[in-house]
């Protein structure tokens, strides 16, 4: 039976990098601990984000989430603070790009992760979420060759910047004399093509939309996919409190969450209105969509290669034990 999932209008996030006396007034009053509804339901608040959350999505639309247990409102969450909404309770359950995650852990963001979505690896149709693209005709062919070039990622201090360094120190080169800049993906194209970067990572479906025009080449791949590979892509996080005081209800979440990726791993073709319902595509660009490899799994141990790219760029002064991770 399908079902028509509540939304709630476009949150208003907190930065990322609130203070201490923003952290502790917003997490530290008030139990956070959920209760079950005369019918045994009970109601969380679940943010989506970037096309990897449509499984998600589609396991509400198909009453997965009901099955379990779970009365779901969804809300549109700001890729840019993908925490904020934890932060200040608006959100039970958030999504988070793995980096991104460890980061905000890393400067003590009381957040966990519960449940995995996407790996960076390639999936069933072979795309990885983004491609490193060069202007046609351009000089560089190595990763070494953008040393001490100028190349452009959505946001500073993401996968895409530490993907690009990694993979330019890996092939000989010096990944910190590299300039990255951050520009809009919408308009990574234009900054191409009129020479104001050499390179530039572009996620999908921008990507193969530039690569349509015949004006640009990726000689190099996903440097995202060669470097975090196996490491978890899209994963839900919550409060620590939350995860402490509501175990049963992540549980259910878990359970709930798994078995919509196994829906849309079997029945991709389900996913088609999703996108077109919740990401603004149109028919034809759904039916095109790719999304990367699935993954629900989720351990102590599945960030470990992330905190070490972090730590060796010095995005974390230290490695983070990696129990503090997950709940």
């Amino acid at each position: 039976m399908r079902h028509r999932p509540r939304r709630s209008p476009r949150l208003l996030l907190l930065p990322a990098a609130v203070g201490a006396a923003v952290l502790t007034a917003a997490c530290g009053g008030g139990s956070s601990q959920s209760t079950p509804d005369a019918n045994g339901m009970t109601t969380i608040r679940v943010g989506y984000a970037l096309t990897d959350s449509v499984p998600i999505l589609l396991g509400v639309q198909e009453g997965i989430f009901e099955r379990h247990g779970l009365e779901v409102e969804l809300q549109e969450s700001n890729p840019s603070d993908l925490v904020g909404a934890l932060i200040s309770k608006q959100l039970d359950f958030g999504p988070n790009i793995g980096p991104s995650f460890v980061l905000a852990a890393g400067k003590d963001v009381p957040v966990v992760a519960v449940e995995g979505v996407t790996t960076f690896n390639k999936g069933a149709e072979g795309s990885s979420g983004s491609l490193l693209l060069v202007e046609k005709g351009s000089a560089v062919e190595s990763a070494a060759d953008l040393d001490g070039k100028t190349i452009a990622v959505n946001f500073l201090g993401s996968a895409s910047e530490f993907g690009v360094r990694s993979l330019i120190d890996a092939d000989g080169g010096d990944g910190a004399d590299a300039t990255i800049v951050e520009v809009p993906v919408a308009s990574m194209g234009d900054t191409l093509l009129r020479g104001d970067v050499d390179a530039a990572q572009v996620a999908e479906p921008f990507a193969s939309q530039l690569m349509a025009t015949g004006d640009f080449e990726a000689p190099l791949g996903d440097p995202i996919e060669q470097v975090f590979g196996d490491s978890p892509r899209l994963v839900y996080t919550t409060l620590d409190t939350y995860a402490a005081e509501n175990a049963e209800t992540v549980e259910k979440f878990q359970a709930a969450v798994e078995e919509s990726v196994q829906l849309a791993e079997e029945q991709p073709d389900l996913l088609h209105d999703i996108y077109v319902e919740y990401f603004s595509t149109t028919p034809e660009q759904a039916e095109a969509q790719a999304l990367n490899e699935f993954s629900t799994d989720l351990d102590a141990d599945s960030f470990a290669g992330i905190v070490d790219v972090l730590v060796e760029y010095g995005a974390l002064e230290s490695p983070i034990p990696s129990g503090d991770l997950v709940p």
